[in-house]
């Protein structure tokens, strides 16, 4: 087990599918939010390849198959599998146009669309003002933090020093998922599982990425898809 997966940050002091707080109210909400997702995914256009609320499945299931392959918990891996399966919510409260350009977008527009993290916390917080639960601060702390970067030079400017291990690995399970869907300013690049992975570990490495937890979703990954291949 690497020096990442004993780190008490992991989520290990709840068991989200025997605690009754987020069984009866964070799961309904997380369920409840997806919908609300999806519906606003049907009113952008028909042949878009990045859909949102399928974005979230994907990832939130990469997220659990890393978390096991480190070593880590069934309990941790299910509760990270819940914290970010709801955090891209805060994208529905943006304009439905923002998305779905032909041309790659402008650094002004990537900004605007990325304030779709805070959206997101905002909208727990307002939905949860009064509750005090760790499942809360996980899904949060994913939510509003899912798009720093080591260097500090991501959405809000925070250094990898104050992001927890939950968002770093958050960070990289997100951000291969949205590389592997193409898009048309995409053109020609190589975008299956091997590419993207080399685009990651070389073109963006440790200034975006805590690159100790990539290469361990990397080998998960390589893994799955050598198995896929002989399969």
């Amino acid at each position: 087990m690497s020096e990442n997966s004993k780190s008490s940050e992991w989520p290990d002091n709840f068991n989200f599918e025997n605690d009754d707080i987020c069984q009866n109210v964070f799961k309904p909400f997380i369920v409840k939010e997806l919908s609300a997702l999806e519906s606003y995914d049907h009113d952008r256009p028909d042949d878009i390849t990045y859909i949102f609320h399928e974005h979230a499945e994907r990832v939130s299931g990469n997220m659990r198959k890393t978390c096991l392959h480190m070593g880590l918990s069934e309990i941790v891996a299910n509760n990270m599998y819940w914290a970010i399966l709801p955090h891209d919510i805060g994208k529905k409260n943006l304009p439905v146009e923002l998305w779905d350009t032909e041309e790659k977008p402008s650094a002004s527009l990537k900004k605007y669309r990325r304030t779709h993290t805070l959206l997101g916390a905002q909208i727990v917080t307002e939905y949860f003002p009064d509750i005090s639960h760790p499942f809360k601060d996980l899904m949060t702390d994913i939510m509003a933090y899912h798009h720093e970067q080591m260097d500090g030079e991501g959405t809000q400017n925070i250094a990898g020093a104050k992001l927890s291990m939950p968002v770093r690995l958050a960070a990289i399970v997100e951000a291969y998922d949205g590389w592997r869907i193409f898009r048309p300013h995409y053109g020609d690049r190589d975008i299956s599982p091997p590419a993207v992975l080399k685009r990651m570990r070389e073109e963006k490495g440790s200034d975006i990425f805590d690159m100790n937890l990539f290469e361990s979703f990397a080998e998960m990954k390589m893994l799955e898809y050598n198995d896929n291949a002989n399969s």
